[in-house]
């Protein structure tokens, strides 16, 4: 599961795409993926020799491959300096997946979907494209193409390993950054000079607490026989804490007076089984089969933009230190 498209955007004006992207922003939106678009403007210059133009926009199609994958490409059929839409397909095709989806669009000339269609598909053959991942679409039916595409794309980032691969993914980011975090000496240096006996206090606190339940568990232990272990462990049991270095900055910010929102948001990722340590724990230590084929458009909208907001977080506390 993803929480941002790349549509790399090929066409000789840019600006006509306006209303197509908004259009993908929107229908993206509502599953919480942002969409990120990456624009090649076929325009050749007034004083710009065709082999020369043609070298340009080839090696700014390399450019943005060697920096981003793409979910999705729409490429216009007829542009300038003797560049063609089917003619950029070729050489995507010849250097790159041919899995990756791209949509062949174009206005018709003269103008009409009927016609764009005949002479896209007349292109594609020529080119030798059929078969290649290529969609044909008249400019006035693009953003329902894409659609239909982007909602396939939905239907299978939605299921259990999907969901489950993004999570264990972003919440390992998130641990690794607290960590980092956790051994930045300028944020230590930050903490009030009154309040370090208090975080010193609260984090023997939540450590005891720790100790205490530990010391539980084993006194049930360790009076147990082989089958009443055996009932513990198959109850799935999660009395033991995993993450308490997230609990620690969660203390120490409360009482560094520009960290506190952060603070606050880092307790809405980290308390809770609603929480995204929280989910993160369900779906790791749940069977597929269990969680359910697929997850509902809501729930993964919900995963995605919690991810988000507390990764931003995260980032936000680095710049702050």
């Amino acid at each position: 599961m993803k929480l941002q498209y790349n549509i790399l955007c090929i066409d000789n004006i840019i600006s006509s795409l306006v209303e197509t992207k908004s259009d993908i922003t929107e229908f993206n939106d509502n599953v919480g993926i942002n969409v990120e678009f990456h624009d090649v403007e076929v325009s050749i210059g007034a004083r710009e020799e065709d082999d020369d133009f043609r070298l340009r926009i080839m090696e700014e199609i390399e450019t943005h491959f060697a920096k981003t994958s793409f979910e999705l490409i729409l490429v216009d059929l007829h542009m300038t300096g003797g560049v063609t839409g089917d003619d950029v397909i070729s050489v995507i095709r010849e250097s790159h997946s041919m899995y990756r989806p791209i949509i062949f669009y174009s206005e018709g000339e003269p103008s009409g979907d009927d016609v764009a269609v005949q002479e896209l598909t007349a292109a594609a053959l020529s080119a030798g494209l059929n078969g290649k991942s290529i969609f044909i679409s008249g400019r006035d039916n693009l953003s329902a193409l894409a659609f239909g595409i982007f909602k396939e794309m939905h239907n299978e980032e939605h299921k259990v390993n999907r969901v489950r691969g993004l999570l264990m993914d972003r919440v390992s980011e998130f641990d690794a950054k607290i960590i980092e975090i956790s051994k930045n000496e300028g944020l230590w240096k930050q903490i009030p000079k009154e309040n370090k006996n208090k975080i010193v206090t609260e984090f023997k606190r939540f450590l005891a607490k720790d100790k205490k339940d530990a010391d539980q568990i084993y006194k049930r232990v360790n009076r147990m026989d082989i089958d009443e272990i055996q009932t513990l462990v198959s109850s799935d049991s999660r009395d033991i804490s995993t993450f308490r270095k997230g609990s620690l900055l969660r203390a120490l910010f409360r009482y560094i007076e520009k960290f506190k929102t952060n603070g606050d948001v880092l307790s809405d990722g980290i308390n809770g089984d609603d929480s995204m340590i929280g989910i993160r724990n369900t779906f790791a230590h749940t069977t597929s089969e269990d969680l359910g084929f697929e997850q509902s458009p809501e729930t993964c909208k919900h995963i995605r933009e919690m991810l988000c907001h507390q990764l931003k977080n995260i980032d936000d506390i680095c710049e702050k230190i």
